[in-house]
């Protein structure tokens, strides 16, 4: 077939719509926010061309649709790029890593490298013998050359290139410094101190430097058993790092002194290729390394493998350099990029693929871009689309909309007054819709709204700043930036050119600092955060001279891209506050007070939880491999409660449809009940209501 066509499309608040998205072509899905585009996209034609897929290998058998559609034609495997896969927060995740290069690498030092002689440190001849001294070597395998191998990695600093030190003359200001007064200083929580207390109950009056030396150590940095790290100082202080707080040299980052931050171990840093070892290239830029291999092919000393294996490479880098992220080295943690770098990097792991006959959904691959690299991001999805995929985003940007050959636009407006299908069909056609606000906003019958305001601030001294001295994180040179109070500042610049790096990286972390990281709104209970595991750290240090100005302002506030839940049984109520509000409300009904019930009998964390799929409203399908995938419960139908908890309600309404209603419903139906309908009035206000 050549195209998908979707009958009766039902789910959310899609209203039965019919839809044909012609195949091999850069078709846009468009409308306002919460018209049903990703419904219709990602829930649709992504989910069920996966299942199709799996269903043709025998994995997914017997197991039926859920009712979205009432029939699906066309489909092919899909691949979707949402906005939340491309979060990033594993600080082993680096360029290097995502783009396969590293890997690649420790292939191509494995059978090229020049090894140097660990007797005498000359090289050795091809037969692995040292002429100099006459010691023997091996070819090392290739997971000597990977920092995120035990083999290869660093012991002393765990393949971070830098490490976390106690500064013990910090803890211990007299030799007579018991341990109890050592934890005292610490600062611990409450919570953390009876954990301390139990475990070295009988060393809590012993002079701490007077302890045997593994008494001391596990006080200080602990152990790891089945993978899990005890209870230690330098987990306590480095759960305090990660927020921000100021230790006062106590806790510290230390570049690696044995590995001097190339994170590989000796036996790797001792293997050259044109004088430099795997550690070197992974702090070299992009641009770097494709010279640097150019001249190793040229120089001809590389076998049939090793030429192939490095013109591979060189492929990659070309494709990076082009969609201009040359800029980036291998060991740049993806954490740290911008939404942009990491758009278009997510995008070249694709087109190095060069599959074909596979359909990609895109979600607003153009969203935070600055107008010039949306051209680049442009090019890749026209790209992905000529190498024969079907290439489906979803987007509000003008220029990806005008760059389409079928448009598909969702409507009119949001939540229960969209789900229909306003208009499907070239630019042209949009542009004459008058059904389409998309189209008449385009066309220029419903003109942009004009700025309200023009007024302009000019940084004076009259005006109070808050002043960032000598800024040289990430990529920033030495910079000083004043950003005046009382103001919307805005913070402009291509992607990757040190926007984030500046305010997330500099200037967060030093508000951090001078407000013991309380924030306006949003305090961290220590006693919570400590006590949970401790992840893996990322080393980007914050480099700055100074924060000057504080005095003119008594907190901060942070807002990020960052979800705003931490887990699948986060919901709006609930991040809002009401959630307890209204279960508390459900409790009080006649009905629930007659059989006993309380607000946990309204809970699908609790004792309202359907007993089958424990509230959650799927059941897990495991395909092997540690592979899974939802399915809707069979005996809640997703949604989530059991039946005793969902016969009561309240105005005829149980507490699944409570959950199910929009905003602007709720405003309605609570507006009687002060401190619940207080909260809802905020979202409809910010644009949230239906």
């Amino acid at each position: 077939m050549k195209e998908i066509k979707i009958n009766g499309a039902k789910i959310h608040n899609l209203k039965n719509i019919d839809v044909s998205i012609p195949k091999d072509k850069l078709v846009v899905a468009t409308g306002v926010s919460g018209s049903g585009k990703s419904s219709l996209m990602f829930d649709i034609v992504f989910e069920e061309g996966r299942k199709q897929y799996l269903q043709s290998l025998g994995i997914l058998a017997g197991i039926d649709s859920e009712d979205k559609f009432d029939n699906i034609q066309g489909l092919a495997p899909t691949i979707a790029v949402q906005q939340n896969i491309i979060r990033q927060s594993n600080p082993r995740s680096t360029v290097g890593t995502r783009t396969n290069i590293l890997n690649m690498l420790t292939l191509l030092y494995s059978v090229e490298g020049q090894i140097m002689c660990t007797m005498c440190d000359t090289p050795v001849s091809d037969n692995l013998i040292c002429n100099n001294c006459g010691y023997e070597e091996e070819r090392l395998r290739p997971s000597y050359f990977s920092y995120n191998s035990s083999d290869g990695m660093c012991m002393k600093c765990s393949g971070h290139g830098a490490y976390f030190e106690i500064n013990i003359e910090k803890l211990v200001l007299d030799k007579h410094d018991t341990l109890k007064q050592v934890l005292d200083r610490a600062k611990i929580t409450p919570g953390y101190l009876r954990v301390f207390s139990k475990k070295f109950n009988d060393y809590l009056d012993i002079q701490f430097l007077q302890l045997p030396e593994e008494i001391r150590n596990e006080v200080l940095y602990g152990h790891y058993e089945n993978g899990k790290k005890s209870s230690s100082l330098s987990k306590v202080f480095h759960n305090r790092y990660k927020r921000g707080e100021d230790l006062n040299g106590v806790y510290t980052m230390t570049a690696c002194s044995d590995c001097n931050g190339f994170k590989i171990g000796e036996e790797a840093r001792r293997v050259l290729l044109n004088g430099k070892h795997i550690g070197e290239l992974g702090k070299m830029t992009i641009l770097e390394i494709d010279d640097f291999l150019k001249l190793l092919i040229n120089q001809g000393n590389l076998n049939t493998f090793g030429t192939n294996l490095v013109n591979d490479i060189l492929s990659k880098t070309q494709h990076l350099i082009e969609s201009r992220l040359g800029h980036l080295s291998l060991y740049r943690e993806m954490s740290t990029l911008s939404g942009g770098e990491m758009q278009r990097l997510f995008l070249n792991s694709h087109l190095d693929s060069e599959m074909d006959s596979l359909i990609y959904v895109l979600d607003e691959p153009t969203a935070g871009l600055h107008e010039s690299e949306k051209i680049d991001i442009l090019k890749s999805l026209k790209k992905l689309k000529d190498l024969g995929n079907t290439v489906i985003v979803v987007e509000h940007d003008k220029n990806t909309i005008e760059m389409a050959e079928h448009i598909i636009d969702i409507g009119p407006k949001a939540g229960v007054e969209g789900g229909q299908l306003v208009y499907q069909g070239d630019l042209e056609g949009l542009l004459q819709s008058d059904k389409s606000l998309t189209g008449q906003y385009l066309s220029g019958k419903y003109p942009m709204p004009n700025r309200t305001s023009n007024k302009n601030i000019t940084h004076t001294d009259k005006i109070p700043c808050i002043t960032i001295q000598n800024a040289n994180t990430n990529n920033l040179k030495n910079v000083t930036v004043s950003l005046p109070l009382g103001a919307m500042v805005g913070i402009s610049g291509k992607s990757g050119s040190g926007k984030s790096s500046l305010i997330s990286d500099t200037l967060l972390p030093l508000l951090r600092s001078q407000f013991n990281n309380h924030t306006i709104n949003n305090q961290i209970n220590s006693s919570e955060s400590e006590i949970g595991e401790e992840d893996d750290y990322a080393v980007v240090e914050t480099i700055a001279d100074r924060l000057i100005g504080t005095k003119h302002i008594s907190g901060y506030s942070e807002i990020s891209q960052s979800p705003i839940g931490k887990n699948m049984n986060s919901t709006p109520a609930s991040y809002i506050g009401i959630w307890d509000k209204i279960r508390t409300l459900f409790a009080g009904q006649p009905e629930s007070l007659e059989q006993g019930f309380t607000a946990g009998h309204f809970s699908f964390n609790s004792k309202g939880a359907c007993p089958k799929c424990s509230g959650s409203g799927y059941e897990k399908v495991w395909l092997g491999n540690n592979l899974s995938i939802d399915h809707i419960c069979s005996e809640c139908q997703g949604k989530r409660f059991n039946d005793e908890s969902l016969s009561i309600k309240y105005k005829n309404k149980n507490i699944h449809d409570i959950l199910n209603m929009s905003v602007s419903e709720s405003v309605h139906f609570f507006k009687d009940i002060p401190n619940i309908v207080s909260h809802l009035n905020v979202l409809e206000q910010i644009g949230m209501g239906i």
